[in-house]
């Protein structure tokens, strides 16, 4: 089973969201197997799982309004991603991880190379903004993470 680790910076829940996201994805993945193969082949370890964690907490994080819809939306698909304690990265996170994804390059990428070049090959940078403007451009913002959970997701799942 591939392992993905979503890097945020425990402020805008956009990597618990990626998460929630693609494990969601997981999970309707091993129910159509569920369904198509009967119960007597479970395959959970054929499918990749994620996690979340943030670069640097001082303060612990009140959620903002956006972050509370985003994660109140996932309850559906049973993933309470905001219930979940925020915890910093470790070195420990990436040695057992396939796939790191820094949700936002801009804020991020100096700190991870920086701190953690050795995994650098693992990395995988994308550009999402912080949550901040009217309700059209948070949807926005939401839509182009699911994008990208998306596209991830088939890539770590493609038959080779």
């Amino acid at each position: 089973m591939k392992k993905v680790i979503f890097i945020g910076n425990g402020d805008m829940y956009r990597s618990k969201f990626a998460e929630a996201y693609f494990n969601n994805l997981g999970k309707l993945e091993c129910l159509f197997m569920l369904n198509t193969h009967g119960l007597g082949r479970y395959p959970s370890s054929r499918y990749p799982a994620a996690y979340s964690t943030n670069i640097e907490l001082s303060n612990p994080v009140e959620l903002n309004e956006f972050s509370k819809q985003v994660c109140e939306s996932y309850l559906v698909y049973g993933n309470d991603c905001y219930s979940k304690e925020h915890t910093n990265i470790t070195d420990e996170d990436f040695s057992h991880c396939d796939i790191i994804v820094v949700v936002s390059e801009k804020e991020q990428k100096d700190f991870m190379i920086k701190n953690y070049e050795k995994y650098a090959d693992k990395m995988q940078f994308w550009n999402i903004k912080k949550v901040s403007g009217d309700e059209k451009v948070k949807k926005k913002i939401a839509a182009k993470i699911k994008n990208k959970v998306k596209e991830l997701y088939e890539n770590v799942t493609k038959k080779k």
